[in-house]
């Protein structure tokens, strides 16, 4: 009986490790497509979201018994699939010409320029924050806090935005700074959004 139980747990802990590995995956293949949409990278990391979403698949349809493992993969799936959902939106946006990133810094060039002149008549101008940013930023919020295990009752996209875009003129003129962008960090186990200011 020893026996069996023993060789149980190696598919178990192979599985685990896997895991670990898709959930990693996730996260840089999350960070590669947010290079791509800052402009940093050229090309959207096609190949790899390719073998990330295969092997996801490929987990998700294994027999596994443990109801952790089997909660973690449904998690992890449903993640990547919130991921996909927003990073095909903006794909579809750029190809439309629709996409907002141009528009958006071009906006700040022009801005720039007019804090340079002497003119206090109506305060300084903060930027835009587009809505294809905020909306990226509340998904991945929004998957964030359900990794932590938070609660995301109440939590709307307006609600969001509203909050944000009120906090950017204050936060530009405590920090002196031209731009604020707002980052998604894990923080003693929370989910919290980071404004990092840009002098």
């Amino acid at each position: 009986m020893a026996a069996t139980i023993g060789t149980q747990q190696l598919p178990q802990e192979k599985y685990a490790d896997e895991l670990n590995e898709l959930d990693e995956g996730i996260q840089e293949l999350h960070v590669l497509y947010e290079k791509y949409f800052l402009g940093i990278d050229r090309k959207p990391p096609e190949q790899e979201r390719k073998r990330i979403s295969q092997k996801a698949r490929e987990m998700r349809t294994s027999t596994i018994r443990n109801t952790a493992l089997k909660f973690k993969i449904n998690t992890l799936f449903a993640k990547l699939i919130s991921f996909e959902r927003m990073w095909d939106r903006t794909l579809r946006e750029i190809e439309e010409g629709t996409y907002k990133r141009d528009v958006f810094k071009a906006k700040l060039r022009a801005k720039d320029r007019d804090d340079t002149q002497p003119s206090r008549r109506s305060g300084p101008v903060a930027p835009t924050i587009s809505d294809a940013n905020l909306r990226r930023l509340y998904d991945t919020y929004l998957v964030a806090r359900q990794r932590c295990g938070e609660s995301t009752e109440g939590l709307s996209f307006d609600s969001l935005a509203s909050r944000i875009r009120s906090q950017v003129p204050e936060l530009m003129q405590k920090h002196k700074a031209k731009n604020i962008e707002f980052k998604v960090v894990i923080k003693g186990g929370k989910a919290i959004l980071k404004a990092v200011p840009h002098t």
